[in-house]
């Protein structure tokens, strides 16, 4: 799947323009990705080309030491996550216009999954261990 995508915050004060390689859509559970949302997780789609518009519009919160969120100062649209310093690579599925043939391919976080939300079927499971073990083994690589 090579799909490129275009698309606008709720507002239309940013838009971005992307390519998705894949049709997996990773689903993280942690808490920062709870409240950021309000309260479910964040469902995020890997993609490649991201370019932003009227990026002058983009406000970034640095959550922790390694992530950065990026929101629309206008309307707060949640416009993408990425390591500090890199270039966004996460697009939020809610984002997309066209969101057909996506499915849901690895949840991150599991322990932090609310109780009323049940594990999607078919998709790989980490923990938050898991994910720490994950990104420590990324930071070694990319000194």
């Amino acid at each position: 799947m090579n799909v490129n995508c275009n698309s606008t915050c709720l507002c239309g004060a940013v838009s971005v323009s992307a390519t998705l390689k894949s049709n997996a859509i990773v689903v993280c559970h942690c808490t920062q990705c709870q409240r950021w949302t309000g309260g479910g997780p964040l469902y995020v789609v890997r993609a490649e080309g991201i370019v932003f518009h009227y990026d002058d519009n983009i406000g970034l919160y640095h959550a922790s030491q390694h992530g950065e969120r990026g929101y629309c100062r206008s309307c707060g649209t949640t416009l993408y996550w990425s390591m500090r310093g890199k270039s966004p690579q996460f697009l939020p599925v809610g984002l997309l216009e066209d969101q057909s043939g996506l499915r849901v391919k690895e949840e991150i976080f599991v322990d932090y999954r609310p109780s009323w939300l049940s594990p999607y079927p078919g998709a790989t499971q980490s923990t938050e261990a898991e994910q720490l073990r994950a990104l420590q083994d990324y930071l070694k690589k990319n000194q």
